[in-house]
Formats: C-alpha cells, structure tokens, sequence
C-alpha cells in the first residue's frame, strides 16, 4: 500500500442539519440517545456502545504513522480518509486511533498493533464538530463521519494493518 499523493481536501459534514443527522445515528447506539447528546453538550465526549450499530477497531498509534509516514495530524486525516473510506477517531493521549467498522464480528486476526471493540465495549465519541486536534479535547475526528451509518472498509482496514504491521517489524528489526 502506497501513501496516496495530493488531493483536494475531503469536505466535513456538508451542513448543520447533516452534522445533526450523524449525531443522531451515532447516540442510537444507546438505548437513551439523548444520554449521549447531553455528555456532548457537557463534556464533548459521549460513551457510546459497541456491537449493535457500530464496531470499532483500536489501533496503535504507531501504526498509523508508519502508514502515513507522517505525524502531522491533517496529512494522517487525508492519507486515512482516503485509505478507509471512513470515520477515525484520535486519541492522543492514549495513543491511539480508533478505526468505526460495521459490527459484524471480526474477520480474523487483526495483528499485534489492533484490537476489535465489538459487543459489551464502549468508545469515546467526540462531538462531529471536533475535527482537529486541540488542548481543549481529548479526542477528534481524524477522519470525520460525513454521513449517517458511513464506516470504515474493514478490508481497506485489514490491508492498513497488514502494511503498518510489517512497516514496525521491519522498523524493530533493524
């Protein structure tokens, strides 16, 4: 997998009102939705849970930068767009990206540097506003949600982590 070259910026959720229809499909993921919408609202991260209408795959963060080659958080939300077709979340101060797949269960070993997050776990999901990375947020959309029910390949995802495996092996070997 080659880090894909130049291209025109991907646009965020186009409008208020598609920014308010993620976030909708997003908090359905509870069995009170409006529980999410209020720790938005209060704390800009809501715990939402995994398995019934999203799952999520947590990936080291070096990973991801082996990928990119590159820590510079808008050419890893462009190489990530474009290599996932689909929403990633960051957090940098746990280290780690978290890649919303379909929630299927896992299609097999996903390496030593990615674990599946599926029925009985739960994410940190930023407001869809939170789009950079910020001394105010713990975590951002490093690859924002454009629409409602938009997820990650997981096969794009399982070729990622294949690529950014091999890249730290061969990195640690020498």
């Amino acid at each position: 997998m080659t880090v894909p070259g130049p291209s025109p910026a991907t646009p965020l959720t186009e409008s208020k009102s598609d920014r308010e229809a993620v976030s909708r499909w997003l908090a359905g993921s509870l069995n009170r939705p409006a529980n999410a919408h209020q720790e938005w609202a209060d704390t800009g991260i809501a715990i939402l849970a995994l398995g019934r209408r999203l799952s999520a795959v947590r990936i080291a963060e070096d990973l991801v930068y082996a990928v990119t080659a590159t820590t510079v958080p808008a050419t890893v939300a462009r190489v990530l767009r474009e290599v996932l077709h689909g929403p990633v979340i960051h957090d940098p101060r746990g280290q780690r990206f978290y890649a919303l797949v379909p929630a299927s269960p896992s299609s097999g070993r996903l390496g030593p540097y990615a674990t599946y997050l599926g029925l009985g776990h739960f994410v940190g999901v930023p407001r869809v506003e939170s789009t950079a990375p910020s001394r105010f947020v713990t975590s951002y959309w490093a690859a924002p949600m454009l629409r409602p029910g938009d997820l990650c390949d997981p096969i794009r995802l399982a070729s990622m982590l294949a690529v950014g495996s091999d890249a730290l092996a061969s990195r640690d070997e020498s």
